[in-house]
């Protein structure tokens, strides 16, 4: 079949189509073998040379039979003359919906673009994904406007939605602003919920930011808190400016710079819970190694990233470190000596994703730079630089 015959479009037409005038040339311009209006006309070598559809005498020449018209013998088909073909081409027909009134008359080619996209009593489909209802296009602007399946835009969100899938999407939609769980009065987007009671929601409970305190107040009670507890907390901070000034030449101090190469390649590689390990290093004969979260920890609040000081050997003691990437630098004083090898102390929402991957994508090499420090108890120690994974990262 000839790329041309793959296109066909058969309407149906017979003589009784034909537009006023031309019904005699509308009873040449029929195959008589499909009954419809010629399409991708060839003639045969017959005596008569009979002409046909392409694809309607291919199935008969193709089984060596004589001429369907005469059936005189036939030796081969060829494309008709081009003065033949103009004259079927030029054959104007009835719209095939004249008998509701249509009056359009054309040739054949435009009457398919007239039922395509102009006449109003032709049967059209709904342009709506998923709705299967036919129309009379006079009768589709009205239909297009009740449809189920029209698209309809979220107020929340940037793209349309079919509007009897709007409930159903409205359930999920990540910008849907949604109550707060801890009852402050402010409405999140529900993508934004753990980011909002992790920052400003007043009525979460925090923990109090004065180191050796420890008590969880109310984000809104912060303030009361510190004023009931000022003695206390000026004592705390106190003891520990004094502990620290104790502890200048009494702390062991390790200051680190951890290089991780190609960080934003393996970050792309990462889903949701899944971790990537510098190269170990040592505190007081102790390894410990840092353990990064790319898409974050599954505690972690969505696009954040998790960075933890992992333990690799069963270290005993309390130990305060730092960590800072990126732009967050966070400190914290906790006793290892509870925590399980390859455990870990540390931040779930360290910082966004996004950061650690911008301040890779500056660096020469591509390497996530986290800088660690450790202290615990008696030496000064020079900056040390890790570079790599641990093996099999």
């Amino acid at each position: 079949m000839s790329d041309s015959a793959a296109e066909i479009r058969r309407l149906g037409l017979d003589p009784s189509f034909a537009a006023e005038g031309f019904k005699r040339m509308a009873e040449n311009a029929i195959c008589s073998i499909c009954h419809d209006y010629l399409e991708d006309i060839v003639e045969t070598d017959c005596a008569a040379r009979h002409v046909f559809c392409r694809p309607c005498l291919k199935s008969v020449y193709d089984l060596r039979q004589p001429c369907p018209e005469c059936r005189g013998r036939m030796s081969k088909m060829e494309k008709a003359h081009i003065r033949l073909r103009d004259s079927i081409e030029e054959v104007q027909w009835k719209c095939l919906n004249f008998e509701k009134g249509c009056k359009f008359t054309e040739t054949k080619k435009e009457l398919v673009k007239h039922l395509d996209e102009v006449c109003e009593e032709q049967q059209t489909d709904c342009p709506f994904e998923g709705c299967d209802c036919k129309n009379l296009r006079r009768n589709l602007v009205e239909h297009k406007r009740v449809c189920p399946f029209r698209i309809v835009p979220c107020e929340h969100y940037k793209e349309g939605v079919a509007f009897n899938a709007m409930q159903t999407h409205l359930s999920v939609c990540k910008r849907f602003p949604l109550h707060c769980p801890n009852g402050c009065g402010k409405r999140p987007a529900r993508e934004d919920i753990r980011l909002h009671q992790e920052t400003e929601c007043a009525e979460q409970t925090v923990r109090c930011p004065v180191p050796g305190c420890a008590a969880g107040v109310k984000r809104k009670e912060l303030e009361k808190h510190d004023d009931d507890n000022m003695k206390k907390h000026m004592k705390l901070l106190t003891d520990r400016v004094l502990a620290l000034e104790k502890t200048k030449t009494e702390t062991d101090e390790v200051n680190l710079k951890v290089y991780l190469p190609g960080f934003e390649a393996k970050a792309s590689r990462a889903t949701k819970g899944t971790k990537v390990k510098s190269a170990h290093f040592f505190f007081r004969g102790s390894r410990f190694c840092v353990s990064v979260y790319p898409k974050g920890h599954s505690d972690a609040t969505d696009g954040m990233a998790s960075v933890f000081l992992t333990k690799l050997d069963d270290y005993k003691g309390k130990l305060s470190y730092v960590l800072e990437a990126a732009t967050t630098k966070i400190s914290a004083d906790d006793d290892f000596s509870t925590e399980e090898v390859n455990g870990g102390r540390g931040w779930p929402s360290f910082c966004f994703t996004e950061d650690l991957l911008s301040a890779a994508r500056n660096a020469e090499d591509g390497a996530l730079e986290v800088r660690v420090t450790l202290s615990a108890a008696s030496s000064k120690c020079t900056p040390c630089v890790i570079r790599g994974y641990a093996p099999g990262e």
